[in-house]
């Protein structure tokens, strides 16, 4: 891509695929930031820019269709084919309509983390696309409480005997180690004082080591889905990463713009330079931006001065 291509392509997606939320001021600002630590300073800029182009970014009507989605794929047609096996394979949509409304008000969604994380965030827009009643929605502390907490022969016990279906719900898994730390003890105990209740997760994405740990035996058992399943192909720099086309040169050198994100992310995220876990992703949303996405993208300069083009809002512990 020429400088005039790229341009005119980051234009495009400003205008378009990014809903205006990200302006061209902020893209110039952003593009500063590579000053030549590592190669020249308008080379960098140029490698910067161009790599901007490849970012997947998911603005507000995006999400809001992918909610809509989840929901029609992954929770209601499935749930209407099991009731329709049930009575053996019946034509008859009343009755199907019905049986469905019953176990859809016998089912509540459940946030990841707590209220203020994105889990739940992103219910109250689920919630809305899908006409849902709000009664269907919870936290982990209303749905079970500890009928003695702190005491050996304590247990969790279900504030509504009716539910029979909790899905658990979030953005994205990434290593999907933080997903089954907060899970794996509840899971355990949920099942093991209420054996016929179903659990389920679903996501909007989910990289593929990340949903294959969720739909372990001691998890979800096969019953973990996402809209859109991340391979290794969506990792920057893995060897078939979808990204860089070779369209792209000569103007964009993979190899430069992966020794760049390393360079900056040392700086700005030790520990993790490419991402979580060495996430190497290049993706956000609307509502945030997830640490599995290279740092040089989102981090806000806490380690060391640095403009962010999408922003990750991070947790306080």
């Amino acid at each position: 891509m020429t400088p005039g291509e790229t341009e005119r392509a980051l234009k495009i997606l400003t205008e378009h695929a990014w809903d205006r939320e990200v302006t061209w001021g902020q893209i110039r600002q952003w593009s500063e930031n590579f000053g030549g630590g590592h190669t020249a300073a308008a080379e960098e800029n140029k490698i910067a820019l161009i790599a901007l182009t490849r970012f997947l970014y998911f603005g507000k009507r995006l999400v809001r269709e992918m909610l809509r989605s989840i929901y029609r794929d992954h929770f209601e047609s499935p749930l209407i084919q099991a009731i329709r096996r049930h009575l053996r394979h019946s034509k008859d949509a009343g009755l199907i309509r019905a049986i469905f409304h019953q176990e859809r008000n016998a089912t509540r969604f459940i946030g990841m983390g707590n209220p203020s994380e994105s889990g739940a965030h992103l219910l109250y827009y689920f919630r809305q696309i899908n006409r849902l009643p709000k009664d269907m929605f919870v936290d982990m502390g209303t749905a079970f409480v500890e009928t003695m907490p702190g005491k050996t022969l304590s247990f969790l016990k279900a504030t509504n005997p009716s539910v029979r279906r909790y899905v658990f719900f979030d953005d994205l898994v990434g290593s999907g180690q933080q997903s089954r730390d907060y899970l794996s003890k509840n899971l355990q105990r949920i099942r093991r004082r209420y054996p016929s209740i179903e659990l389920r997760f679903m996501c909007l994405f989910a990289t593929s080591k990340g949903i294959e740990g969720l739909n372990a035996p001691e998890f979800f058992d096969g019953k973990a889905m996402c809209l859109f399943e991340l391979d290794d192909t969506y990792k920057a720099f893995h060897p078939s990463q979808r990204y860089f086309p070779d369209a792209l040169s000569p103007n964009f050198d993979a190899g430069v713009f992966r020794a760049m994100a390393i360079h900056y992310g040392s700086q700005l995220v030790p520990d993790h330079p490419l991402g979580y876990k060495d996430g190497q992703l290049m993706l956000g949303f609307t509502h945030n931006t997830p640490d599995n996405t290279l740092p040089i993208f989102w981090n806000e300069g806490r380690t060391a001065p640095w403009e962010p083009i999408f922003v990750r809002y991070g947790k306080v512990y």
